[in-house]
């Protein structure tokens, strides 16, 4: 039984040290692309709001 245990281990081991294809990395680089897409959307949706929140705070604090 140790034997079989230790066998399916070192293939677990064996298959996560095992570079990616190159298929699953170009899927990996997809998503990351959409990811930093939908970043860039949100900051260009909501950065108008967000200075405008800094303005207004800016506004209410004392010049020196």
């Amino acid at each position: 039984m140790r034997v079989r245990v230790v066998g399916a281990a070192r293939r677990t081991v064996g298959w996560l040290a095992t570079p990616l294809p190159g298929a699953i990395m170009m899927e990996y680089a997809i998503v990351a692309a959409v990811i930093a897409i939908a970043a860039m959307g949100a900051v260009q949706a909501f950065g108008g709001g967000v200075a405008a929140v800094f303005q207004g705070l800016l506004a209410h604090l004392p010049h020196t």
